[in-house]
C-alpha cells in the first residue's frame, strides 16, 4: 500500500502523529508519538516497556493518525493508516535512530534512545484513509 505523493508529503511534515494499540485487556491505548516515514513505513521510538509495545507485543494491528486541525473546518485534513507493528532489530535500530534525531534534532538531548532501555517500532500500512488532501 502507498500514499499518493500529496499524502506522503503531508505524513512526513507533521511533527507529531498518535498510535492507537490494543492490549491483552482489549482495552484501547492512544497515544501521540513522533514519527518519520521512510520506505513506504512509519517508524517511531519509544520506551522498551511502554504499554503500546506491550500491547504490539501481543497484538500487532495499529492505527497510527497524522492529523491537522483547524477551526475553519472546511481546512482539516488528515490520514490515517491501519496496519502491523513490529519492533526492529539492533541494525536497524541505529540506521532509524540516526533518522529520527534528523528529524527531532531535541531527541538526542532530551530524551536520547539507548539499545538497552528503548526501542524503534515499524509500522507497515495495509489500509489508509485519508481527509482534505487533493
Amino acid at each position: 500500500m502507498k500514499l499518493s505523493a500529496k499524502e506522503k508529503q503531508f505524513v512526513e511534515c507533521l511533527r507529531v502523529a498518535r498510535v492507537a494499540t490494543v492490549g491483552s485487556d482489549r482495552v484501547p491505548h492512544n497515544v501521540p508519538v513522533c514519527p518519520i516515514f521512510d520506505k513506504h513505513k512509519v517508524y517511531f521510538a519509544t520506551e522498551k516497556n511502554a504499554k503500546k509495545v506491550r500491547n504490539i507485543q501481543n497484538n500487532p494491528n495499529v492505527t497510527i493518525a497524522f492529523d491537522e486541525y483547524t477551526e475553519a473546518w472546511d481546512y482539516l485534513r488528515g490520514v490515517m493508516l491501519q496496519g502491523q507493528a513490529r519492533i526492529v532489530g539492533k541494525s536497524e535500530f541505529r540506521t532509524l535512530r540516526k533518522k529520527i534525531y534528523d528529524k527531532y534534532s531535541q531527541y538526542e538531548q532530551s530524551a536520547p534512545l539507548g539499545e538497552r532501555d528503548s526501542v524503534i517500532v515499524e509500522v507497515t500500512p495495509k489500509h489508509k484513509f485519508s481527509w482534505g488532501i487533493e
